[in-house]
């Protein structure tokens, strides 16, 4: 019994020191900490200097600087980079045949095949007379519509840009499509306009070399 008051005190002050402790534990925890993994430390420890053999042997080569240094990444080896003569006769791909596998590629690489007809363009005639040039001009100031460039080109078996060198659309043809071509961009919305606004300053800059 006499024992007991002086065992309560020292209990009462171990369980105060065990709180304590667990507090501060959990204060500690709660605080945010930098770990490794920062952008510096990173870039850090991912340099990683360059291998000795990048570099000169001697203060002689480092003065004439005539040295190549080949020194290509590791890689798995190829049968088509390595020539048939260089591999060793223990080596398993000179028994494989591949001499024979190569010539039997290039021979189904060069049979005939079944193409498709050639591509041939328009005969053109470029012998154009004074005549046709004045038939070309009054079609052209007659019906516009009908007698277009292409339409032109193609019946006189000419060239387009040679049909708007001969003759040129009356003006009322000409305001008209301008007219129409005004009406279709103010349809167009703020992205198209500026869409086009850019291609155009592309195009001259690049008219200009500065491209």
């Amino acid at each position: 019994m006499e024992a007991r008051p002086l065992v309560q005190p020292l209990l009462r002050s171990i369980s105060t020191c065990t709180s304590m402790n667990t507090r501060a534990a959990v204060t500690i925890a709660s605080i945010p900490r930098r770990h490794q993994s920062s952008t510096s430390r990173t870039k850090r420890a991912l340099k990683i200097a360059p291998h000795p053999s990048f570099f000169p042997t001697s203060a002689s080569s480092l003065r004439e600087s005539t040295q190549v240094i080949y020194n290509p990444p590791s890689s798995t080896p190829s049968v088509y980079h390595t020539p048939f003569k260089f591999l060793p006769p223990s080596d398993p791909r000179r028994k494989a045949n591949l001499a024979q596998l190569f010539r039997t590629s290039d021979d189904a690489s060069s049979s005939k095949s079944v193409l498709p007809p050639e591509l041939k363009d328009p005969e053109r005639r470029y012998n154009v007379t004074r005549e046709q040039v004045e038939e070309m001009r009054s079609l052209r100031a007659t019906d516009p519509e009908r007698w277009s460039v292409l339409a032109l080109a193609k019946h006189f078996g000419c060239a387009p840009y040679f049909v708007m060198m001969c003759c040129r659309a009356p003006t009322e043809h000409r305001e008209r499509e301008r007219a129409r071509l005004n009406a279709v961009k103010e349809r167009w919305g703020a992205i198209r306009a500026t869409a086009r606004e850019e291609r155009k300053k592309r195009r001259d800059l690049l008219h200009k070399g500065l491209l």
